[in-house]
């Protein structure tokens, strides 16, 4: 069978992990071709994660994963596509895998709109940060101690009769290699890390919660004591919260409410497949005015750092800057290699996968909007009457485009300053209309995830309140 490349204990051992990786796909994709296989893929990954979880002010439970695993994708002559993957990189393991998704290709039915796995012979693009050793090297008690700085600035921050803190810290650190048979070939190792912290207090009769949140590629970056310190203010500022007069209004989204409705809700109708069957609220919208000039959109996969940032996508093939929204013209939407071969246009880089052990999918890199003038003062300052839309977990549907929002944490705006917060509370608004009825873009730009943006203030949204 080959020479071994042994366990995954012996790959964590060795300093040079993409190396070796880049070696399995290289086996595993020749094995497929042995097999019968007229194209090959292998996605072959190795990760380390760390979770602590915090309930009721303390850890509730520590947690490491490691894992490591290839998925095979093959294509025979008659156009038959099959997949396999296995949860670990043994070479008997691997050979099995490579064996099955031929077999499952010579038995498939062929995808009439399926061309050919991608083709990339040349450098991948330089994307700086993606890594820190720190990460990947914190030990269990740096990272209790972090989690427990968080919970305790938490504390702090709230001066109330009971306060319950949920918080959780997440690292990761792994590293991709893809291989196929058309010349791809390339490895990433990433690191990344997570730190939240969600309190919920309980102040005479009154009972509110706030939810704050960090992630970077960067340890030195994370800061627990404002993650904490910034959740327990907004905790206390929820306090009080009650119902007001509905009706069409202005509605200030920050940064975190604009990651879930325009970073998820627009994000998603901009990938290519799903507007290819008609799935997407902007089907048959390319190349025409959908959003107010005021908002340009970027997809940019070469942040130093960026959480979606990286050299390749999940398909190997280079990624790049795309411009989505400028002018308020939709100027391009994302694509992998089957959704670009099927609409006969360049691929844009944005194939995706959760991991291994699934098949291509398409999603943005990092969606930046660009900043416009003003921090969130001086946007509250502006509306006479209004909401400041703090946080939901809601996104619009992504074929009506319809979103119907729970105000999670809001405040209620009068006369250019806050009045008191909100509860039972909806903001309602076709997203094309949204984009239309962006009035003002600020300039407090923040990183959540995969999106960077400022505020932005939409002219008029449906408030629905009681």
């Amino acid at each position: 069978m080959g020479r071994t490349l042994g366990s995954e204990k012996f790959l964590w051992e060795v300093d040079e992990l993409d190396q070796r990786l880049l070696e399995i796909g290289e086996m595993v994709v020749k094995r497929a071709e042995e097999l019968g296989a007229n194209q090959a893929e292998a996605y072959v990954a190795a990760s380390r994660s760390f979770t602590i979880d915090v309930e009721s002010n303390a850890i509730k439970s520590a947690s490491e994963k490691r894992d490591a695993g290839c998925g095979v994708r093959s294509v025979v002559k008659k156009g038959g596509i099959g997949f396999a993957y296995v949860t670990t990189i043994q070479d008997e393991d691997l050979f099995e895998a490579a064996a099955k998704s031929v077999k499952l290709a010579k038995v498939s039915v062929p995808d009439p709109d399926f061309v050919t796995l991608p083709s990339y012979s040349g450098n991948y693009p330089t994307v700086t940060n993606l890594f820190d050793p720190a990460i990947k090297r914190l030990s269990s008690e740096e990272a209790a101690e972090l989690i427990m700085r968080t919970v305790d600035a938490t504390n702090e921050a709230v001066d109330a009769e009971q306060t319950a803190v949920e918080a959780q810290l997440n690292t990761f650190a792994g590293t991709v290699a893809i291989v196929n048979s058309l010349g791809i070939s390339g490895s990433v190792e990433a690191a990344s890390m997570f730190i939240n912290s969600s309190p919920t207090i309980k102040d005479n009769n009154d009972q509110t919660s706030s939810y704050e949140f960090q992630v970077s590629r960067n340890l030195k970056s994370i800061d627990p004591e404002w993650v904490g310190s910034t959740a327990g203010r907004n905790a206390v500022n929820n306090l009080g919260g009650r119902t007001i007069e509905g009706g069409d209004m202005p509605v200030i989204l920050t940064p975190l409410v604009v990651r879930s409705i325009i970073g998820g809700g627009f994000g998603g109708a901009i990938n290519a497949e799903e507007i290819q069957y008609g799935r997407s609220y902007i089907s048959d919208a390319l190349g025409e005015s959908i959003a107010s000039e005021k908002l340009s959109i970027m997809d940019d996969s070469h942040i130093a750092g960026g959480i979606g940032s990286r050299p390749f996508d999940a398909e190997g093939v280079p990624t790049q800057r795309t411009q989505i929204l400028h002018g308020g013209v939709l100027k391009n939407i994302l694509h992998n290699s089957y959704s670009a071969n099927k609409d006969h246009v360049e691929n844009t880089g944005n194939a995706s996968r959760p991991s291994y052990s699934g098949l291509p999918s398409i999603s943005p890199s990092n969606l930046v909007i660009d900043p416009g003038k003003g921090t969130l003062d001086d946007l509250v300052s502006e509306i006479k009457k209004g909401i400041l839309f703090m946080y939901t977990g809601d996104r619009p549907n992504m074929t009506t485009g319809d979103l119907s929002a729970m105000v999670m944490e809001g405040q209620y705006i009068k006369d250019g300053s806050i009045e008191h917060s909100v509860k039972n509370t909806l903001v309602g608004i076709n997203m094309r209309d949204l984009l239309q009825r962006v009035h003002r873009v600020g300039a407090d730009v923040r990183v959540t995830s995969t999106a960077v943006t400022p505020s932005i203030v939409v002219e008029s949204a449906r408030v629905t309140s009681g």
